[in-house]
């Protein structure tokens, strides 16, 4: 059996800003009775996805949601990344661990300290990054398993910016289009 393919009505809000910036996006809109297909392509990215069951009206959904929800489906739930800057931390953190459970000694602190930051500064993150620190001669001392390793993540910035910069906007004016559709069919009732 084939697939069945359907044409229908799609909304398009474009956001562009004002103020001296350049920030600009394009969010379509394919909504059902209950369910909206979101596209969105902008200067932060691309960002999509389709909920099936909203619950309710689709815009009102939209409306309704918060950061976290959002952008965890709009980035197919890439909306975290790693944080190169929190591995520093977390590296120091197992050493002065280490050192006080007497795991480490004086000697071998120092140098797990210099030697794996200092790689650290070399290689930021990634499979080098990760290389450099299992294979240290104090890697268990310190770390005891594969699990313990660095593994610190921060919002995705351009998720972000694409948040504050174009939904938002977006938001309020799907909800002051809202506003003026129930004014608009409370007029009508009358």
């Amino acid at each position: 059996m084939g697939m069945s393919v359907t044409k229908s009505q799609a909304e398009l809000y474009q956001v562009r800003s004002g103020k001296g910036s350049c920030a600009w996006g394009d969010i379509t809109l394919v909504c059902g009775k209950q369910s909206v297909s979101v596209m969105a392509t902008s200067d932060y990215g691309s960002f999509d996805y389709y909920w099936s069951h909203c619950g309710g009206e689709p815009k009102d959904f939209l409306c309704g949601l918060d950061f976290q929800y959002t952008m965890k489906k709009l980035t197919n739930g890439k909306l975290y990344v790693a944080n190169p800057d929190g591995y520093i931390k977390e590296i120091k953190e197992n050493i002065i661990n280490s050192r006080r459970c007497e795991t480490l000694s004086r000697k071998e602190a120092r140098t797990a300290w210099r030697e794996m930051l200092e790689h650290q500064e070399e290689y930021p993150e990634g499979d080098l990054f990760y290389k450099g620190l299992v294979d240290h001669d104090l890697f268990e001392k310190v770390f005891g398993d594969y699990e313990c390793l660095p593994s610190s993540t921060t919002e995705c910035c351009h998720a972000v910016d694409f948040w504050k910069d174009i939904w938002t906007p977006f938001i309020e004016s799907l909800r002051a289009e809202l506003k003026e559709s129930a004014s608009n069919k409370s007029l009508e009732a009358k």
